[in-house]
C-alpha cells in the first residue's frame, strides 16, 4: 500500500508536469504533451450537411516540434488542423516568450518560441505554418507559478490579457476551439479546487472574448478523466461542480492517456474508478445539456511505439515508472491501446465529435524523460512503426466516413 508521503511526492511530480513550479512546466501537456486530433461540430441553426463538414476534422499537436515532425513524416492522415497551449498571464511578457501566444504586446507576429523542456511552443505559428485550417488552444489559468492569479483574473485584474489573447483569432481561418482552464478537476491544477472562482473566471474570459467580436471560437470545458487523480486525492469528484453554464460552454471534453479498461494494479485504501466510467461520466453529462465532445488529449501512456514496449508508468497506478518493460509486436500494441480507443469511440459517435491525439518522443523531452519525476510517457509518434501508421490512416479515415 502506498502511504501518505508516496502519493505526496507522486501529486508534486504531477505537479511538476502540469506546470507547479515553472510556467515551462504547465505548458507541458504541452496537459501533458505532443500529437493532438481535433474534430468539430456545429452551433446553431447551420444545415445537417455544414454540420457534417464540420465534424471529424483531424488536428495534430501538441508542441511545435511534434507537429513538424508528424508533417515532415509524410506518412500520415493529413491533418486540418494544430494544438498549442497559452499561458494566459505571460501573453503580454516577452521575458516570458508571450506565453507561447506567438504575438508580441501590439499584435505582431513573433518568432519566439517558448521551450521549458516539452517542446517549443508558439500559437500564431501553429495556426500560420503548416497550412492548417482550425486551431486548438489549451489556456491555461491556474495560480501554480503566481499565487492568486486566478483571483485577480475574477477581479479584472487580467483583462488586458484576454483581450490580448483575442487578438491571435482573427489569423485562424476557421474555428478556434478554446480549452480553458483545461483539466479543471485534476488535482495538479492550483486553484481550480475553488470551483465558484474556477466559473467565475471562465465567465468571464468568455464575456470578454465575446465583447472583442470574436466570432469563430468554441469554447471547451475539460475534465481530465483521470483515475490516477483519484488516486491522489482519494475521493470521486462531481464534475457539475465545476460547469459554468450552458450559455458559456459550447463543447465538452476529456483526456484518456491509460486503456479505458484498465484497472488499478497498485494497492490504496480506496477505490478508483477506470478512465471507461470517468469518460463515461463526461458524455453523460454532456448529452444532457446537448454539447458535443472532445477527446481534447489522447496517447497511449506507458507505450513506445519505436521500441515496441510497454512499461509502468506511475507508482500510484501499476509500478515504478518505466519498469516491467515487455516487448510487443505492432499488432499487439494496437490491440491493447489503439483498437479500444477507437471502437470507444465509434461507439459513442452520437456525441463524440472530436479527438485529440499526441503523437510524440515523449522520452526525448526532459520534462517527460529520465529519471521520470512526471512518470513514465514513452513514444507515441504514430510515424515510428509502419504498421501503426498504417492502422492509424484505416481508422482515421473509417472514422472520418462514419458520419458521412
Amino acid at each position: 500500500m502506498l502511504n501518505t508521503e508516496t502519493k505526496k511526492q507522486h501529486l508534486m511530480s504531477r505537479s511538476a508536469r502540469w506546470g507547479a513550479n515553472s510556467f515551462a512546466a504547465r505548458l507541458r501537456h504541452l496537459s501533458a504533451a505532443c500529437t493532438t486530433m481535433l474534430v468539430l461540430a456545429c452551433t446553431g441553426d447551420e444545415s445537417l450537411q455544414q454540420k457534417d463538414e464540420q465534424r471529424n476534422l483531424f488536428f495534430v499537436g501538441q508542441d511545435l516540434g511534434a507537429i513538424r515532425d508528424y508533417v515532415g513524416s509524410d506518412c500520415c492522415a493529413v491533418a486540418d488542423g494544430g494544438t498549442a497551449y497559452v499561458g494566459l498571464y505571460n501573453v503580454l511578457s516577452a521575458d516570458s516568450d508571450f506565453g507561447g501566444l506567438g504575438l508580441t504586446v501590439d499584435g505582431t507576429p513573433t518568432d519566439l518560441e517558448g521551450s521549458w523542456g516539452s517542446g517549443p511552443v508558439n500559437a500564431h505559428k501553429t495556426a500560420t505554418e503548416f497550412g492548417f485550417e482550425h486551431l486548438a488552444i489549451g489556456l491555461f489559468i491556474g495560480n501554480n507559478d503566481e499565487p492568486g492569479a486566478l483571483e485577480a483574473l475574477v477581479r479584472g485584474e487580467h483583462d488586458d490579457k484576454v483581450e490580448q489573447l483575442a487578438k491571435l483569432f482573427g489569423s485562424v481561418r476557421g474555428q478556434v476551439f478554446l480549452r480553458i482552464g483545461y483539466e479543471f478537476d485534476g488535482a495538479w491544477n492550483t486553484g481550480y479546487e475553488n470551483t465558484e472562482n474556477y466559473k467565475a473566471a471562465w465567465q468571464r474570459i468568455v464575456g470578454i472574448i465575446r465583447q472583442q467580436g470574436a466570432t469563430n471560437v468554441q469554447f471547451v470545458w475539460q475534465s481530465s478523466s483521470a483515475p490516477i487523480d483519484d488516486a491522489i486525492e482519494g475521493k470521486r469528484e462531481d464534475i457539475s461542480d465545476w460547469y459554468p453554464g450552458d450559455d458559456y460552454v459550447d463543447w465538452m471534453a476529456l483526456s484518456w492517456f491509460i486503456d479505458g479498461d484498465e484497472e488499478l494494479a497498485v494497492e490504496l485504501a480506496h477505490s478508483v474508478p477506470n478512465a471507461r466510467t470517468l469518460a463515461d461520466e463526461v458524455l453523460a453529462f454532456a448529452r444532457a445539456h446537448g454539447k458535443p465532445v472532445m477527446i481534447a488529449e489522447a496517447a497511449p501512456q506507458g507505450f513506445d511505439i519505436d521500441e515496441l514496449t510497454t512499461s509502468h508508468h506511475s507508482p500510484l497506478w501499476d509500478g515504478d515508472p518505466n519498469t516491467n518493460t515487455q516487448e510487443l509486436s505492432a499488432h499487439e500494441l494496437w490491440e491493447a491501446w489503439f483498437a479500444p480507443f477507437f471502437r470507444y469511440v465509434h461507439a459513442n459517435d452520437d456525441v463524440i465529435d472530436a479527438i485529440a491525439y499526441i503523437s510524440c518522443d515523449w522520452e526525448a523531452q526532459p520534462m517527460w524523460g529520465p529519471p521520470y519525476e512526471s512518470g513514465y510517457w514513452g513514444d507515441t509518434r504514430v510515424s515510428a512503426n509502419p504498421e501503426i501508421a498504417s492502422r492509424w490512416n484505416e481508422a482515421i479515415s473509417s472514422w472520418r466516413d462514419a458520419k458521412e
